[in-house]
């Protein structure tokens, strides 16, 4: 069967949305719990720019909020909505499958 150019695969969409290495940090350490900024540039160890730029991705996707905590200080935490909570079994899926043929942890 013969595939039209104008089909589209829900796994490309997918990784169009979560593909790069920033965002799936980002959603990484946001499974566990809500993170402010600074909080994710440690556990990420990416550039200011690098996760500003993942964080508003993922935001203009609906996987995360940006939650204002204060105003004075100013304080914002990053969250997943529901619709990033979704993601939590692939990325389990994932980790299973890195530990088992690219760890050999399992």
């Amino acid at each position: 069967m013969e595939q039209r150019i104008t089909d589209v695969c829900p796994i490309v969409e997918t990784i169009k949305v979560i593909g790069s290495e920033a965002k799936l940090l980002v959603l990484r350490y946001l499974f566990d719990e809500s993170k402010g900024f600074n909080e994710l540039q440690r556990a990420t160890k990416l550039s200011s720019k690098t996760l500003s730029s993942a964080l508003k991705d993922l935001e203009e996707a609906g996987i995360i909020r940006r939650v204002v905590v204060s105003d004075r200080p100013f304080r914002v935490r990053y969250e997943l909505t529901e619709r990033g909570k979704e993601l939590k079994p692939l990325f389990q899926e994932m980790e299973k499958w890195g530990n088992r043929h690219i760890l050999n942890k399992e």
